[in-house]
């Protein structure tokens, strides 16, 4: 039975979420207290598989007890439950906390987070990759993206478009600022899925405090994985995404499924990012073997791990809270027939986009290059497409 802590001093809001979350206690086991110190010591006794946090406590505030529950626990998913008054107050919860939830939150939307929560604890079977992901609280980002970001907040009229640009950019930035903007503290209607989009929505004050007082955009000063280059990846990344985009949009889907072409296409490839960096010499060893034995690299990750950077990188993402679609096209773009969607979707546009992207501009981040799964392109009715689709990017980025 998966366990659960809540976290809050008003003893009335505990005892409505015992009251409305009583249909779960044959599946969750369910404790609740009333501050970060009663938190803390009950997780000292056993193990916590998600704590859900309110922000303004006296004493030990939401902020200081996820900060010390990343600490000490890493591998607990952390939620915040918090109201819209607090907005500043949330933004310092964007590196402790996995997902933002406002109040008042309705049973069944506590009950979907918190259950697409414990899910995510069993889709990734190596117990150390999953403390690795759920540890992360910031991705490396770029230097050189980071001094034009700081640059561009700095000057006296800085450009919404310029920044967002940026933003797109970088994976870390991009991951960390959709995983805000979508958080249900925003209370969307529609997920947001370009890092311009969420650039306007937010804000220049909340971008500006983001990057420059908070530091949730910080260049990384670890160990790093000497074979693995981040600029690199960032390149590939963006190449795929707008390929991905373009794809979406010659075969005349909506808006909305264009844009998330784009988000997936730029972070297809974020678990390679948290596994050079947060494993450096155990991937080198991956890459070493993938190039020895010309095997594509989520092949070796597969059998170093038992899991591949795909996996990783939609265990993150989903935890992040981002939508569905994007963690289904990141999880497989190397294996898209496992999709049961037989139809276009962003997880054949990113599919797709990856092989072309590395075909058109010779991008070395897996050797050998990923291949076309055209078995699987038959079967959704979609072949005929492919070398149409290929010569649209050919001369979108090929000229």
């Amino acid at each position: 039975m998966k366990t659960l802590l809540f976290v809050d001093d008003e003893p009335r809001l505990l005892q409505g979420l015992q009251r409305q979350l009583r249909p779960m206690r044959e599946e969750w086991d369910m404790h609740f207290v009333e501050n970060g110190t009663l938190a803390l010591d009950f997780m000292r006794q056993q193990p916590v598989d998600i704590v859900v946090s309110d922000m303004m406590m006296p004493g030990m505030d939401g902020s200081q007890l996820l900060t010390e529950v990343a600490r000490q626990h890493p591998q607990t998913v952390r939620i915040v439950l918090s109201g819209h008054a607090e907005r500043e107050a949330v933004l310092r919860l964007v590196g402790p906390a996995h997902q933002f939830l406002s109040k008042p939150c309705e049973p069944d939307e506590l009950r979907k987070a918190v259950s697409r929560a414990f899910a995510l604890r069993d889709l990734l079977g190596n117990e150390k990759l999953k403390e690795l992901t759920t540890r992360i609280r910031n991705l490396p980002t770029l230097p050189s993206l980071q001094g034009r970001l700081t640059e561009e907040l700095g000057k006296e009229a800085p450009s919404i478009e310029k920044i967002g640009e940026i933003i797109s950019h970088d994976v870390g930035m991009t991951a960390k600022i959709l995983q805000l903007v979508n958080s249900a503290f925003f209370g969307l209607a529609q997920p947001i899925s370009t890092p311009a989009d969420a650039v306007v929505y937010l804000g220049m004050n909340t971008v500006r405090s983001l990057v420059l007082s908070l530091g949730i955009f910080l260049q990384y000063e670890g160990k790093l994985c000497r074979s693995f280059s981040l600029d690199a990846l960032a390149e590939h990344s963006w190449v795929t995404g707008s390929m991905a985009r373009l794809i979406a949009h010659k075969e005349r889907r909506a808006l909305q499924v264009v844009d998330q072409c784009l988000l997936a296409g730029l972070l297809h490839d974020v678990g390679q990012i948290i596994l050079a960096f947060g494993l450096p010499e155990e991937y080198e060893k991956v890459i070493a073997r993938a190039k020895k034995d010309n095997l594509p690299v989520w092949q070796v990750e597969q059998e170093f791990f038992g899991a591949t950077h795909a996996d990783v990188g939609a265990y993150l993402l989903a935890l992040w809270g981002l939508p569905n679609q994007i963690v289904e096209a990141v999880a497989l773009h190397h294996l898209p027939a496992q999709s049961t969607a037989m139809e276009f979707s962003p997880a054949i546009a990113v599919h797709v986009a990856d092989v072309f992207a590395h075909k058109l501009t010779q991008s070395n981040t897996e050797v050998p290059p990923p291949q076309l799964d055209l078995a699987h392109m038959a079967r959704i009715g979609c072949a005929d497409q492919v070398d149409y689709w290929l010569e649209q990017c050919e001369q979108a980025f090929n000229p």
